[in-house]
């Protein structure tokens, strides 16, 4: 009789368990992360780096917009050019065994700011990546929050005109 009433009991509560979890279940926010998948888009393609914008990034407060843009090196002379770069701002502040964190670069992320009114931007800071996609290193600019104007032709012009254009 014993027995009997504790396998009931016993069944209770492991219904109770099944129930709850499939209720919970349904709750993503227990499960899952809740964040936007990014959305990159190839805006151009030019001397060994393809140009992506991450139009989920973008957004605007007034004339002003925001937006990452990542820069996929992909052939070995443009990615020596990148790391040259590194490698020289390094020597020059008399550091140059820091530059080895490169060896295996791939691609960057630029955050930026753009003032879409008077055709120049801002970098807020770079994110480098290796071949795994293992973030190097995130920099801030060398000169605080200095604006840039966009030359014509070039991959910062396609980009500052996408990300300014852009329409959700």
């Amino acid at each position: 009789m014993i027995d009997i009433i504790y396998k009931k009991f016993e069944m209770k509560y492991i219904s109770i368990l099944f129930v709850s979890l499939f209720f919970l279940s349904g709750c993503k926010s227990l499960f899952q992360k809740d964040t936007k998948p990014e959305g990159w888009l190839n805006i151009i393609v030019t001397d060994g780096i393809e140009v992506y914008t991450d139009t989920t990034s973008i957004r605007f407060e007034g004339a002003v917009a925001y937006a990452r843009e990542k820069r996929v090196y992909t052939t070995d002379k443009s990615r020596a050019t990148y790391i040259e770069k590194i490698k020289n701002e390094y020597i020059r502040m008399g550091k140059p065994k820091n530059a080895d964190k490169w060896k295996d670069f791939s691609f960057c992320i630029y955050n930026c700011l753009y003032e879409c009114i008077n055709k120049r931007f801002r970098v807020l800071s770079v994110e480098d990546y290796d071949s795994n996609g293992k973030l190097i290193q995130i920099t801030p600019p060398k000169t605080p929050y200095r604006w840039l104007t966009v030359g014509t032709e070039t991959a910062g012009d396609y980009t500052f005109f996408f990300v300014c254009d852009y329409q959700k």
